[in-house]
């Protein structure tokens, strides 16, 4: 008996020097996952809120020539003319702007005759009556949020009455924001007022203007 139990403790310790000893890493893996910017833009967008404009144009109602200066009222941004901003980049806020296509000084034109947007120059009759001035006014607009009520109007403000003065005022702004949050919108309604000076030839007029938004 003494010796069978003397050959089991030995057989026992050789087959437990041979068993190999597993290591288990923790049961606790790590997930990742980036999220990119995506960008800041404008556009002019029809009733869906998808589709561009393919050609954005306002027109002013019709004037007969006149020996006194005239206001011409207009208005940007409509049901299928929404003038938009979606700001999905990381940066401190932004601002829309709208300024003349070809710069300061550029003309109202009907390709033989031209009268001004950016020229305070008075008369009698008032401020750029002399060769005419355009005011914009973002501030009576109507700004709608279309983000799926993940962002709010909270920094955002709308612009002011401006007129466009030559080499003063080229640029006027129609909307800013000062979080830089993640934000999608649109403005409709922004005011439009043109001076036209007294004895202006008759013609079918038009001028260029840009929408643009830019990083604060």
């Amino acid at each position: 008996m003494r010796g069978k139990s003397r050959s089991l403790a030995l057989v026992l310790a050789a087959v437990g020097a041979f068993i190999p000893v597993a290591v288990w890493a923790a049961p606790t893996p790590t997930l990742n996952q980036t999220v990119n910017p995506g960008t800041l833009s404008t556009d002019i967008l029809q009733n869906d809120g998808s589709t561009p404009v393919a050609s954005p144009t306002v027109t002013f109602p019709a004037v007969n020539k006149s020996f006194n200066c005239q206001t011409n009222a207009a208005t940007l941004g409509d049901t299928n003319n929404k003038v938009y901003v979606t700001n999905l980049a990381s940066n401190n806020g932004w601002t829309l702007t709208m300024a003349a296509t070809s710069g300061a000084g550029t003309p109202w034109d009907d390709g033989s005759n031209n009268y001004s947007f950016d020229d305070p120059t008075s008369t009698g009759e008032g401020t750029g009556c002399a060769n005419g001035q355009l005011t914009v006014d973002p501030s009576g607009a109507t700004l709608t949020l279309d983000c799926n009520s993940v962002c709010n109007s909270a920094g955002i403000t709308q612009g002011s009455p401006t007129a466009y003065n030559n080499g003063t005022v080229d640029s006027v702004t129609l909307m800013q924001d000062a979080n830089g949050d993640a934000w999608k919108g649109y403005l409709t309604g922004i005011g439009l007022s043109q001076k036209i000076p007294g004895g202006q030839s008759d013609g079918a007029y038009s001028l260029g203007m840009t929408i643009t938004v830019t990083a604060n």
